[in-house]
């Protein structure tokens, strides 16, 4: 492994194939977390950017690959990128589902909107050097992991309130990125590691997803007819605000800016373990 790298000995990536009906909860159940139009529709938003997110970060840890050269990677590092890989494919599979089901359920819009990411992507991947896609997606995978652990610690209200099997697949996905929450990291270390790059990645790869983020939600909401006063001080008030899921996250995302930082300083694994291992196992079961 390279010499920046931390992996616990004991771990394993692994990628599951699990499957979901949502469209069965989310045609009776339209607002499944907690009856919370704000809350159901924040997670709508957020999951509807991972397709062409995963799909980015799959051709950014291809192309380190690439410009490292196959034959430098230390053998651990190279299993775990194809695991990591295969995961995001996974991922992205799903939430593909989940946006079609919500496409059928009236909002539209959501085709245009992975249609703007897509071109992106594809640009990106053309425009944009290796070392530069890869600190943006090393940046992203700390996001997603940090909003696991934020979960376990924080908000465990944001899983307990989602109704089945909505809170089995984001119990999923939340546990697969603990899992390879280091794989792009340790590739953008071997690939260039310099700390400035590092912290611009994070800069950017956090404006862009919250940018993504907000306007998916004021879509759903506005095409509910329930862009009001009340439900924007909400959005404000849950999101946005002091207490709200970005004032929780910002201090696992800042331990980022740490010059010595690397994912696995803290290992969330156990605590998935201890409080929804039983959950996860019956995910695992059904694992390709």
């Amino acid at each position: 492994m390279p010499a920046t790298s931390r992996r616990p000995a004991d771990l394993q990536i692994t990628p599951r194939q699990p499957s979901f009906d949502l469209a069965a909860l989310m045609k009776k159940h339209r607002y499944w977390h907690n009856d919370d139009p704000v809350m159901t529709h924040f997670f709508n938003a957020m999951q509807a950017t991972f397709p062409q997110g995963e799909r980015f970060f799959i051709d950014s840890a291809r192309d380190a690959c690439t410009a490292i050269g196959e034959q430098n990677l230390d053998p651990q590092l190279r299993k775990d990128v194809k695991d990591f890989i295969r995961q995001e494919a996974i991922h992205g599979k799903a939430h593909d589902d989940w946006n079609e089901v919500l496409i059928a359920m009236g909002y539209p819009y959501m085709k245009e909107f992975d249609a703007d990411i897509e071109k992106d992507r594809t640009w990106a991947r053309k425009k944009i050097g290796a070392k530069w896609r890869i600190s943006m997606t090393a940046a992203a995978e700390h996001m997603t992991a940090s909003f696991a652990r934020m979960i376990l610690h924080k908000r465990p209200d944001l899983i307990d309130n989602a109704a089945s099997p909505v809170r089995e697949l984001l119990l999923w996905h939340a546990l697969e990125e603990v899992e390879h929450k280091a794989v792009c990291f340790d590739l953008f270390q071997q690939l260039d590691g310099s700390y400035r790059l590092r912290a611009t990645g994070m800069v950017f790869a956090f404006v862009d997803f919250l940018r993504h983020i907000y306007e998916r939600q004021v879509y759903l909401l506005k095409q509910d007819g329930l862009w009001t006063v009340r439900n924007r001080i909400k959005l404000l008030t849950q999101v946005w605000g002091p207490g709200g899921i970005v004032a929780s996250l910002a201090p696992y995302l800042l331990e980022y800016f740490k010059p010595g930082f690397h994912p696995w300083d803290t290992d969330e694994r156990p605590v998935f373990e201890q409080r929804y291992g039983m959950e996860v196992k019956s995910v695992s079961a059904v694992a390709a």
